[in-house]
């Protein structure tokens, strides 16, 4: 599945009939998705702030790791209104409440998320790119930076927003551009899987670069938690090729 980057590769989607096919066709066509977690004494602050000058209905979802729904949420916003969420005021903390939330709206919004461990913001982060629809048959990647050095090291979160399955080649390089990881990945419909890179790659001072995601068909989100003397995530949704 490691196909070379390169050549003439067609990127037009046919986005009317993919959102279709893919069930986004009640709201509108905007679609956001991202990492919580309400295990270990975490929560998240959710922030949907309405960026267009008409007003516009939104549905916020929360999964489990598992891809169960476990809280949903429609509203609406006037114009550059924004709303806030602490999810932990609606969903239950537990070693399962953690995962991806996707937000469907018809105008574009930008998402402040706000990353508390203990009660404490320790990491903030701004969503204002879609999950990207991808043409059927090509393939694109998400990247990512990992570090395990200085005292620091890295888990990389995984996870499908879409209520179908879908699979990814996760490969890990370091700054070498040698390959130190590569793993095959299947996620059930809104399923997550959590990468533990001081398992596979190890911790040390040469030991960062590259988390490389390879999709194809449809789109998935990572996020890449940094740990040491503070707590640092941050959600990758674009491809870059």
């Amino acid at each position: 599945m490691n196909i070379p980057k390169g050549g003439n590769v067609k990127r037009t989607v046919i986005l009317a009939c993919m959102l279709f096919g893919l069930g986004l066709t009640g709201l509108g066509q905007h679609f956001y998705a991202f990492y919580y977690d309400l295990s270990g004494g975490q929560d998240l602050s959710v922030n949907l702030v309405n960026v267009m000058e008409s007003p516009t209905q939104y549905q916020l979802k929360v999964y489990d790791v598992a891809g169960r729904l476990l809280w949903s949420f429609a509203d609406h916003l006037d114009v550059y209104e924004a709303s806030y969420y602490l999810l932990s005021d609606y969903v239950s903390a537990g070693t399962n409440s953690w995962g991806v939330v996707t937000v469907e709206s018809g105008e574009r919004l930008v998402i402040g998320l706000e990353y508390l461990a203990n009660g404490t913001v320790v990491s903030v982060d701004t969503v204002y790119r879609e999950v990207p629809v991808l043409e059927a048959g090509v393939p694109y990647w998400l990247g990512a930076y990992y570090t395990q050095a200085a005292g620091l090291t890295c888990g990389a979160v995984i996870m499908n927003p879409w209520a179908a399955p879908t699979s990814v080649t996760v490969s890990i390089y370091n700054a070498e551009g040698a390959q130190l990881y590569q793993q095959e990945v299947y996620l059930n419909p809104h399923e997550s899987t959590y990468l533990d890179l001081e398992t596979l790659v190890g911790v040390g001072g040469l030991i960062w670069g590259l988390v490389d995601v390879q999709m194809a068909g449809r789109a998935v989100v990572v996020a890449l938690e940094y740990y040491g003397e503070v707590l640092d995530i941050k959600n990758v949704t674009e491809y870059y090729f």
